[in-house]
């Protein structure tokens, strides 16, 4: 069986056509998923500067020790991490808090450490 020329170029017009369009839609979702990852990083870096700096103010008005940044930033990434996973269930919820719990446990754990590292406190 032979193709004339034009059934040649309609083919291999439609063979492209379909390789573009499933390129496109394949970039389109990995690019859509990396956008809504971004917006959730930048909703828990703000949410995460924005109870650092209502504790801060808390802090400092009670005379209380004031935790870093760091430590908030670590907590509220987790907690969206877990909170945004698809596996998120009322089973497994108490499980993924208390990950996010000791995270920022250890946060904060290493920024009282480090603190007393460079102020000299040996205690």
């Amino acid at each position: 069986m032979q193709i004339d020329a034009t059934t040649a170029t309609l083919l291999a017009s439609a063979i492209g056509a379909i390789s573009s369009g499933a390129t496109a839609t394949i970039i389109l979702l990995i690019n859509k998923r990396s956008e809504e990852r971004r917006h959730v990083r930048e909703l828990a870096m703000k949410a995460a500067l924005d109870n650092w700096l209502y504790m801060s103010k808390a802090a400092q008005e009670h005379g209380a020790q004031r935790l870093p940044l760091d430590v908030f930033v670590v907590h509220m990434l987790k907690l969206s991490e877990a909170l945004t996973s698809g596996d998120l269930t009322a089973d497994n919820l108490a499980a993924k808090l208390r990950e996010v719990q000791r995270f920022t446990s250890i946060a904060t754990s290493e920024a009282e450490r480090f603190t007393k590292e460079i102020s000299g406190d040996k205690t």
